[in-house]
């Protein structure tokens, strides 16, 4: 007997990890791993709840495996599944809710709903996708309690992996094939915070480095924080550490930092920013700014615009605040008007979409190294270290997985072309 399982994967990229994951020992296990629009026997929801309009997604996609196939077996896990089980269990046609939580024992909850306790049952089917670059988990859950986040209540506290789980993983990555490593998390700057025996970041990250095979390394969002003189001392020794930077912003207002309960103010970002530029002169910053949070005046909204503006971002990931409820700035009266939230949601987005199109065209003329991943419409397409998008012409050339040098001519539409040197 073949089961089909299909799943799909809402939120941030530690989703997508638990998810790849989970299909790993799906696909060990033995079941047929399909493309979600297909009809399957099995769909999983890796659904989230960052904000309302993650929780509707979650609902919709919900609806949509059971539409697809009414006999199905639905299982909605991850963080909505973990901090409001209740909400979609009333979902007509839910099979199984599942929480973080319990999401390392999914495999087995499946298998016995569907009475196939053991691969034997099943007719294995093998996975020979090519994979170039992987995301690799170090840490889930979070102790910082931000007002506005509801993660860490449905991820819990802070949870570091064992430095031997991570190098072994990684060296199973690259055995595989993989030539870029991503490493994420909650909150990775935080990492063997939770241990007692000096286990940090910065101990972890050469280890990994060191590795046989692995041609980059990409550290995923932290906060600002974590640029100390020892961490850019252990970056500028690294030459497979990719110069491309995810520092977690939220606003470029004091006050609404503040508000927020973050750790850190402009001050201190603009500091690690002008550290990383000093170490890594083109250097990809990006990060998330959240416009429309309760306290934000359209005064402070103007400061957190020229703020971003004055650092220049390479990418920023734009959200209008959405209250949620059991965090302390749903309790605030003065939430921010709809309309005035896309207002400045917009403006915000625009000014984003301009800065990535000045940092690209500031690269045309130069030769970069490029790992090509897949075709798009007759061109090889790759990113390099900062993860600028890049195509090059195929001509005749299999490039997949392959890192190699490119002068970039141009840019269309978002991405850089260029010639093979």
């Amino acid at each position: 007997m073949r089961i089909k399982l299909g799943a799909y994967t809402l939120g941030c990229k530690v989703n997508q990890y638990d998810t790849d994951k989970l299909l790993k020992d799906f696909a060990a296990q033995g079941f047929t791993i399909c493309d979600f629009n297909d009809i399957c026997d099995v769909y999983l929801i890796n659904t989230c709840t960052v904000t309302n309009i993650s929780d509707k997604k979650s609902r919709k996609m919900i609806r949509a495996a059971r539409k697809r196939n009414t006999a199905a077996l639905v299982v909605a896990y991850g963080c909505l599944a973990e901090v409001d089980s209740a909400a979609l269990e009333k979902i007509e046609g839910v099979s199984m809710v599942v929480g973080t939580s319990q999401k390392d024992t999914l495999v087995k909850l499946v298998s016995d709903k569907l009475g196939v306790g053991s691969a034997a049952n099943i007719s294995a089917v093998s996975n020979n996708r090519a994979r170039t670059r992987a995301y690799l988990k170090i840490t889930d859950g979070c102790d910082r309690f931000c007002s506005y986040c509801i993660v860490p209540y449905a991820r819990g506290p802070l949870k570091s992996v064992p430095q031997i789980d991570i190098i072994n993983e990684a060296k199973g990555l690259v055995k595989e094939g993989c030539k870029e490593i991503v490493l994420t998390g909650i909150q990775i700057a935080a990492y063997g915070e939770d241990f007692d025996n000096g286990t940090d970041l910065k101990t972890l990250i050469p280890l990994i480095c060191g590795i046989n095979g692995l041609e980059r390394l990409r550290l995923g969002s932290m906060e600002p924080g974590v640029t100390d003189d020892s961490f850019l001392e252990m970056a500028a020794s690294l030459p497979k550490l990719c110069d491309h930077f995810h520092l977690s912003l939220q606003s470029g207002s004091d006050k609404v930092l503040e508000a927020m309960e973050r750790r850190y103010d402009t001050s201190k970002y603009r500091e690690a920013a002008e550290k990383l530029r000093k170490l890594y002169p083109d250097a990809a910053l990006t990060t998330d700014i959240i416009v429309g949070f309760p306290t934000e005046s359209r005064a402070e909204f103007e400061e957190s615009y020229e703020f971003v503006k004055d650092i220049g971002f390479f990418d920023i990931h734009v959200f209008e605040y959405s209250p949620k409820e059991g965090t302390k700035a749903a309790l605030l009266t003065a939430q921010a008007d709809t309309a005035e939230k896309k207002r400045r949601s917009h403006i915000m987005r625009l000014l984003a979409e301009d800065m990535k199109d000045k940092f690209y065209k500031n690269h045309i003329g130069r030769v970069l190294p490029v790992l090509f991943e897949s075709k798009v419409n007759g061109y090889w397409e790759g990113h390099t270290t900062q993860y600028m998008t890049v195509r090059t012409k195929e001509n005749g050339r299999a490039l997949c997985n392959q890192i190699i040098p490119v002068r970039l001519t141009e840019l269309r539409e978002g991405v850089l072309y260029g010639i093979i040197e």
